[in-house]
């Protein structure tokens, strides 16, 4: 249920309404993978999303994904997710695994997300994971190019509290004081349903464009046991769409 507009101290609470510009931001989506599989389902979730609001060409320009974005859960990293990651991601510019490549991942974000900057957008992080790659990228960022005005163009959005509970300490307060670090509330209240649900699965398999990632999502993750895309609340609170439950975002996006 969302916040009732009535309730001056829930308003006081909740985070300010973003501004992401489709023309010249970057949406950084990071998934941990480690351990929950829920990663799979967001990433299938988050292609459909975007894809569906601005076309395919424009994925490769204006979103950047990476796997492995993990912290203090590192030795839980699920190496079956790759298999969704290329399903997901492969035609769209591809996607970065920090688990492979760590020190590679963090110089080509900072690389991505420093020419966004330059050019006059923002970088938006959907922080489906910990914060512990965002802390390593914004250091570099800010030792490279000091001029930069990071601070206010990186936007991090967060979650969960396991999420920041397995992020190294230090490298969630530097997040947090470095950046603008937006703390939103808990989407596995509305995208996150045990023992799944058999007419959304039916309506994203038979997807004629998006099928075939949520077939590998759901491969990797049986959605007979959870339908979990809760980390895509943090893309639907970037553009703006609030809080969607899993049947109208199933309405919207994969019934037609």
């Amino acid at each position: 249920m969302g916040v009732m507009a009535t309730d001056p101290c829930a308003l006081a609470q909740m985070p300010p309404t973003p501004d992401f510009d489709s023309q010249t931001d970057l949406i950084s989506l990071h998934y941990d993978h480690a351990p929950d599989k829920d990663d799979g389902h967001s990433a299938a979730a988050d292609r459909t999303l975007l894809e569906s609001l601005y076309g395919r060409e424009w994925l490769s320009t204006h979103v950047v994904a990476v796997s492995g974005t993990y912290g203090l859960n590192k030795d839980q990293f699920n190496p079956g997710s790759d298999a969704v990651m290329d399903v997901a991601f492969h035609d769209v510019g591809g996607w970065l695994s920090a688990h492979r490549d760590w020190d590679g991942t963090v110089a080509t974000l900072a690389g991505r997300w420093e020419a966004v900057i330059e050019s006059g957008g923002d970088v938006w992080v959907k922080e489906g994971g910990q914060s512990d790659l965002t802390a390593a990228v914004v250091r570099q960022l800010r030792s490279t190019g000091p001029e930069l005005p990071v601070g206010d163009r990186v936007h991090v959005v967060q979650h969960s509290n396991w999420n920041e509970e397995q992020t190294t300490p230090e490298a969630l307060e530097y997040v947090k004081q470095t950046v603008d670090y937006i703390r939103i509330p808990d989407a596995n209240t509305f995208l996150n349903i045990a023992g799944g649900d058999p007419e959304f699965e039916a309506a994203a398999r038979a997807h004629p464009v998006f099928g075939p990632i949520w077939g590998a999502a759901f491969a990797y993750y049986d959605p007979a046991e959870r339908l979990d895309f809760s980390d895509t609340g943090e893309l639907l609170f970037l553009l703006d769409f609030g809080e969607m439950p899993i049947d109208e975002f199933r309405k919207h996006y994969l019934a037609n």
